[in-house]
């Protein structure tokens, strides 16, 4: 999964990149609340089903369903095959030796499971897809500043996206560059592994440090601060669109409760 790629994917232009970012937060958080407040796979997969068709006005391409593809494979995967060791209930037994207890309910219920998280994640992936970082950012310190908090506070919170994509780079160069050194970062056992890594790490946090304090250096030099509040170059006005957004975020989060309340398709496990 490619973090630039995203980044990028998030300044493209259509219909669901130009909504305003506070209603896009109030549909992710609708979003998030789905998969906790109900765990039944007959409301995850009509879910996850609108988030693939959403994916085609936003204009995602290609780069959204392989992602999607690939973690769904390896996730749900992983999550069948070990959960239903650990679901001791069930009467269609399916292996009963020693240990080993695996039941049909367990499975459906390791399933019902990955889908749980399947939508968790398709849901935070396709915000930021469709999502610039700078827009949350600014959109959040006009709504903060409304309400005589500090537009200093979205900072943190944009320098910290902005960080780890280039962290993740300075590490894949430092690493590459102890491998033509012919420094073996695989090699021995597991502890030695880890103390092969150590080394990686001591260049790799002077590198942050340094950025880091470039950038405190530059908000000083523009007097970032001074003033309690400030003027933003973008205005976000609140559309239709917007709106209708918000509700479907709110509209799938109220479908959810009431597939969990009433054992949707008599799922209650």
């Amino acid at each position: 999964m490619n973090v630039h790629a995203m980044m990028e994917i998030a300044k493209g232009d259509s219909s669901i990149h130009r909504l305003n970012p506070i209603f896009k937060l109030v549909w992710l958080a609708c979003l998030i609340a789905t998969p906790i407040v109900s765990m039944n796979p007959f409301v995850s997969i009509p879910v996850l089903a609108i988030l693939w068709i959403l994916s085609i006005p936003a204009k995602l391409g290609k780069f959204f369903y392989k992602t999607m593809r690939t973690m769904y494979t390896i996730m749900i995967t992983v999550i069948v095959i070990t959960w239903p060791f650990f679901y001791g209930k069930g009467t269609h037994v399916i292996v009963d030796y020693g240990f080993l207890f695996i039941t049909w309910e367990g499975i459906v219920y390791a399933l019902a499971q990955g889908l749980r998280v399947a939508v968790a994640i398709t849901a935070c992936l396709y915000f930021v897809m469709v999502t610039e970082i700078i827009d949350i950012s600014n959109a959040l310190g006009v709504l903060l500043q409304k309400i005589n908090i500090s537009y200093t506070v979205p900072l943190m919170f944009t320098t910290s996206f902005k960080f780890l994509p280039e962290f993740m780079t300075n590490y894949e160069n430092i690493k590459e560059s102890f491998t033509t050194r012919a420094f073996e970062l695989d090699k021995g056992s597991f502890i030695q592994k880890i103390k092969n890594f150590i080394p990686l790490f001591i260049p790799l946090i002077d590198s942050s440090l340094g950025k880091a304090q470039n950038i405190a250096t530059a908000l000083q030099l523009r007097a970032f601060g001074v003033n309690k509040k400030r003027t933003f170059f973008d205005e976000y006005s609140v559309t239709f669109g917007d709106i209708l957004f918000a509700l479907l975020g709110i509209a799938i989060l109220i479908f959810s409760i009431w597939g969990q309340r009433v054992h949707l398709f008599g799922y209650n496990l």
